[in-house]
């Protein structure tokens, strides 16, 4: 990885059953490690194939990958993870967890086609050679188990042989023997109904009742309009989000709004004229109660810089730096640089506030030098540089919580194999951590989202995909007040640093900063300028300390926000926001 000038994000494979239910959401959430910035063309011209495409999840089965040119001549490339781009050492693959492993082979700007790698749960059942294999179980299930008899509602059948799910089985109706047509059934008749499966001769273990209700046809519910907000500033920006609800159902989509007597396109009102406005919704005939909204004038004008206690332009802000372009061993540690800069910060205002750094403590700058590199800006980064393996990239939600107290946020996924992970115990306020913790702000589960644990929440992560990005419905200037919103918000009770993207599509290219201070407009409520360290703004020694300055904007649309300045990147993209808390001696 040496010589490598950005970082990207790293992900996670090996995982219990249960914490596959996480894979998704961790892949944006901030892993950030360093990765060339220099966008190529790849072409499919490479030919991969596997000498097998199932092999049994005990750590020993491996599978063999084959890469071979367009001439069906055998090449030595690199073989990755299709999910995560990592490669893997060697051309063979072996694991522990089941499931479905995807892989693609690359050499040069060469790539070749995608292959599935199915790794099944190793069996537990033992038995001598030449035992007759146990009679399988099948279960039957059926969801859900009371329908209208309108003939339109179905219940539908599924059909599992231990945790395995079966594709192809049959379902009979226990009373007559009648097969369904399908893995669904419906019907006129109200009654009692039992059916049971049949797959490979075999017939399901149980039977399933469902219970087809005797269809009433009642008079249609009236609609009912709720609003978000009942006062907004009339500055073009804020806005109230309208819902329409029937019976409890959410009928929104079904249903048109109207403001001041004029539909609305959409569900959100914003306006720059001050005043009492009427809203009411319509579905087919239905009209529900008026809901009236006030925009109130703007009153505020002009812009406010805000940076962290104790933090101006010139003092209180720390930036630590990789040794040259990353040689000495750092080059994906821009994680751990944040972390250094947010804990020494931590560290002077508790001092600052008349509080003693318990013994051991790491504190004020680096002594150590590393072959021809000085020492570090901060002595807490030669804590993370020689007390984790550095070889790839990871969380500040992980370190900070290390340094304070050795606990990893996430249980079991903090030690997955994708991500950096200490080599030494932390814990340096552990002695008088219950103490000093009940002076944080540990509420940030006020943003509705919560990564970690609650009772990890002095730092966690707020990621773009769920919060403002691509899986919310904000758009333009309303995803920028809403990370507007959380920065605001994080400055009240501490700081922040950010993952950034160097690239506008902000899946790749991942890197650590500092968040310290930030301007903003205060007729709109959205942030303008924000104050930045970054451990890679150089890439050649000798290297100073640096605060960089980027002015905010965004698109039209699904836009991401962007930082631009005179930076050795220029731009870059916000992914997430990780706040962490300062601590207020009350």
């Amino acid at each position: 990885m040496a010589g490598l000038r950005s970082c990207h994000m790293s992900l996670i494979y090996h995982y219990t059953f249960m914490k596959k239910i996480l894979f998704a959401l961790v892949a944006l959430l901030g892993i950030v490690a360093c990765e060339q910035t220099t966008v190529t063309t790849v072409t499919e011209t490479l030919k991969l194939s596997a000498d097998k495409s199932e092999i049994v999840a005990d750590g020993a089965e491996e599978v063999t990958f084959t890469v071979k040119d367009s001439n069906d001549a055998v090449v030595e490339a690199a073989i990755y993870f299709a999910e995560t781009n990592e490669a893997l050492e060697g051309n063979t693959f072996k694991t522990k967890y089941a499931g479905e492993y995807k892989f693609y082979a690359k050499q040069g700007n060469a790539k070749s086609n995608t292959i599935t790698v199915t790794a099944k749960e190793k069996s537990n059942s033992g038995g001598d050679i030449g035992e007759e294999p146990a009679e399988k179980v099948y279960v039957l299930s059926v969801s859900p188990a009371s329908i209208k008899a309108d003939g339109m509602e179905k219940a539908v059948f599924t059909l599992k042989e231990g945790d395995n799910s079966v594709a192809e089985f049959e379902v009979y109706n226990a009373a007559d023997d009648a097969k369904l047509v399908g893995k669904e059934f419906t019907t006129t008749e109200a009654g009692q109904y039992t059916f049971y499966a049949m797959c490979e001769g075999v017939k399901s273990n149980n039977n399933v009742e469902v219970t087809a209700r005797m269809n009433i046809v009642e008079e249609e519910k009236p609609i009912v309009l709720t609003a978000s907000a009942n006062t907004i500033k009339a500055n073009g920006v804020e806005s109230v989000k309208f819902t329409v609800s029937q019976d409890g159902a959410d009928v929104t989509n079904a249903s048109a709004i109207y403001v001041n007597g004029g539909k609305l396109n959409g569900n959100k009102f914003s306006t720059t004229t001050p005043g009492t406005y009427t809203v009411y919704a319509e579905k087919g005939s239905m009209k529900s109660e008026e809901v009236i909204i006030t925009a109130e004038e703007v009153t505020s004008t002009g812009k406010t810089i805000v940076f962290a206690d104790g933090v101006t332009i010139s003092s209180g802000w720390y930036d630590v730096n990789k040794k040259g372009a990353g040689d000495n061993g750092d080059i994906n540690m821009c994680w751990a640089a944040a972390a250094s800069n947010m804990i020494q910060w931590f560290q002077d205002r508790y001092v600052a506030q008349g509080g003693t750094l318990p013994a051991g403590a790491i504190d004020g700058p680096g002594t150590k030098y590393y072959g021809n590199f000085a020492p570090y800006e901060l002595a807490l980064m030669e804590l993370y540089h020689d007390g984790w393996n550095n070889n790839k990239g990871g969380h500040v939600e992980q370190a900070i919580p290390w340094y304070f107290e050795n606990k990893l946020n996430g249980g079991e996924y903090a030690s997955a194999g994708s991500q950096a992970t200490p080599l030494v115990d932390g814990g340096y306020w552990k002695s008088i951590w219950s103490d000093v913790v009940k002076y944080m702000y540990c509420g940030y589960d006020y943003f509705s989202y919560d990564t970690f644990a609650t009772a990890y929440t002095y730092t966690v992560c707020y990621n773009n995909y769920y919060l403002w990005g691509q899986g919310s419905d904000l758009k333009g200037q309303e995803r920028l007040k809403y990370v507007s919103d959380l920065i605001v918000t994080a400055f009240e009770h501490g700081m922040a640093s950010l993952t950034v993207s160097l690239s506008a599509d902000i899946m790749s290219l991942h890197h650590a900063v500092t968040l310290w201070g930030y301007e903003i407009d205060n007729a709109t409520g959205l942030v303008t300028r924000v104050w930045i360290t970054d451990s890679d703004d150089f890439d050649k020694e000798p290297k100073t300390q640096l605060l960089n300055e980027y002015t905010v904007s965004i698109g039209e649309g699904n836009s991401h926000p962007q930082f631009k300045g005179s930076t050795r990147y220029g731009s870059i993209y916000l992914v997430s926001i990780h706040p962490f808390s300062g601590y207020q001696k009350k």
